[in-house]
């Protein structure tokens, strides 16, 4: 198998009604895009199609097909992510769109067929595992391509589930850092529901199981500060922020106007830090200094997301499968070596896991898109992962050695916070849930 990229191409959609569009006199959106192909084992290709900016930046995968050997169409997917006009654009074959992504993908599967073989004539195994060179570079920001295990994506259970049946899909995804811009990070763009594109490492689809369920959150907190560190805080921050001591001496006129209260309180501070004893002002004048307590918002939180699946085998087939799916998770949950540079020191770090990419998909009109009236997720990391062998209490295998059944327990957890903005993204719809 071997993937190519096409060019950018440039391309306007309707956005009007019916009417307008058949005028062509509606109004218009020109936006960007590119389409990835890859090389299947069984000589058809899986194109997948980006929107992107001029540069080919901030990709956002809107569509995915799957033809045969022979040219025809075995799957057509239109992603959530798309926009009206494109998803109109997209089901009308002679459409502007339809037809710059199929110019793409002669163009991409050109370059991925040239690609395919080495100089040599051998064929490139896409499995195989590749290290840079020493002193070659690579972006801190863009994961190295290849040089983990790519289990495909054809990893589903059961083998026999119905087309219009919702499932959810984990995705593997070779880790990335986020780059550092000033004083801030870029963002980790959520990758659509596929094969992750270049960082993809292959995609388990599983059935819907029962108590899926979410949990957001956000760190708040008591804090105190009493009515003289209010005081004093202030006058200091104003004179940090705009050099002014001005402040300060209104501290001192307000100390200056409230003499026996403040000497009241600063000898209980006194003799608190003297002898030990706490609350001499509730014991002795049944008063206490004010500490102005608040809940106050302190720092964002990271959802978690657990699972539980039961596998049971009702064929050979099924089993090999099952196998592959628990090797999937355990391996790309595993960190990895060979962090370092190269020579002596190429042990001397490990990579990160892979993370996960979790979608929901609706299937139900016969194409994948993504669930709306249920919780999305951000890319996350598998934290631990449980395998039962003996789910139903007691030890029984095939006349092959597979178990009769296996139950999978993982924990996730999003690599980043779920932030309001995150709600206005162009890939959360007006009428869904969104994270």
């Amino acid at each position: 198998m071997a993937s190519a990229t096409s060019d950018i191409s440039k391309v306007q959609t309707f956005t009007g009604n019916k009417q307008q569009r058949r005028s062509g006199k509606g109004p218009r959106q020109t936006s960007f895009y590119k389409t990835e192909v890859t090389t299947l084992a069984d000589g058809g290709i899986k194109s997948e199609t980006y929107r992107t900016d001029a540069k080919g930046n901030n990709t956002v995968k809107i569509s995915d097909t799957t033809t045969d050997k022979d040219g025809n169409v075995t799957s057509k997917t239109t992603l959530s992510t798309a926009t009206n006009a494109e998803r109109k654009a997209l089901q009308d074959p002679n459409s502007r769109l339809s037809k710059s992504i199929k110019n793409q993908t002669k163009q991409a599967d050109t370059k991925a067929k040239a690609n395919s073989t080495d100089p040599g004539g051998g064929k490139v195994d896409k499995n195989e595992a590749t290290e840079p060179e020493a002193g070659d570079s690579q972006s801190a920001s863009t994961p190295p391509v290849n040089t983990t295990k790519d289990f495909g994506d054809d990893m589903i259970y059961p083998l026999t589930m119905a087309p219009n049946q919702d499932v959810i899909t984990f995705t593997a995804l070779a880790y990335a850092v986020k780059e550092i811009k000033g004083f801030s990070f870029g963002a980790r763009e959520r990758v659509g529901s596929g094969s992750g594109g270049a960082r993809g490492r292959g995609t388990v689809t599983l059935p819907i199981q029962s108590g899926i369920k979410d949990a957001n959150a956000a760190g708040w907190g008591e804090d105190t500060m009493n009515p003289l560190e209010a005081m004093m805080g202030q006058s200091a921050f104003e004179l940090v922020m705009a050099g002014d001591a001005s402040n300060i001496g209104e501290a001192g006129k307000q100390i200056q106007q409230n003499t026996a209260d403040f000497q009241k309180g600063l000898g209980a501070a006194v003799v608190s830090s003297a002898t030990g004893v706490k609350g001499i002002l509730g014991r002795t004048q049944g008063v206490v200094v004010n500490p102005n307590l608040e809940l106050l918002f302190q720092k964002p939180t990271l959802r978690p997301f657990s699972f539980t699946f039961k596998l049971s085998a009702r064929s050979p087939d099924e089993a090999k499968m099952i196998v592959k799916i628990i090797r999937f998770f355990k391996q790309n949950m595993a960190p990895q070596k060979g962090g370092g540079s190269g020579g002596t020191s190429a042990n001397l770090f490990l990579k990160a896991p892979n993370t996960f990419q979790i979608h929901y998909l609706n299937r139900s009109s016969g194409a994948a898109e993504e669930h709306k009236f249920i919780g999305m997720a951000k890319e996350c990391a598998m934290t631990s992962l449980e395998v039962d062998y003996t789910p139903d209490g007691n030890y029984s295998t095939l006349r092959d050695g597979f178990m009769t059944s296996y139950t999978i327990s993982m924990s996730l957890k999003e690599l980043e916070p779920v932030f309001y903005e995150d709600y206005e993204g162009d890939d959360v719809p007006a009428d869904a849930i969104g994270f």
